[in-house]
């Protein structure tokens, strides 16, 4: 199942890293958006609301799934990683 995979950036050293991790983990069928928010922080800004983001980098996956700063885990994308997710990171309970 592809998943809509979002990463709030701003292009400092730790968030191309977290890109990089991304990039090569994510599969064909998974959409990546990158927001810088050096550049693009009022385009960005309903969806930082929305998605409550307070650091980057912030990974938002489909919505539900929030990861601040550098993921302790290797990126590769299946199924048991995001239930893996969802169930570890879930954007509804966090603050």
């Amino acid at each position: 199942m592809p998943h809509h995979i979002e990463l709030f950036s701003a292009g400092c050293p730790l968030c191309r890293r977290v890109e990089d991790m991304l990039l090569l983990g994510k599969c064909a069928g998974c959409k990546l958006e990158i927001y810088d928010l050096s550049r693009d922080y009022q385009t960005a800004l309903p969806k930082i609301d929305n998605y409550r983001i307070k650091a980057v980098p912030t990974v938002v996956i489909d919505g539900r799934i929030r990861i601040e700063g550098l993921p302790q885990f290797s990126f590769i994308c299946g199924e048991e990683l995001y239930s893996w997710l969802d169930e570890k990171y879930p954007l509804s309970r966090q603050p």
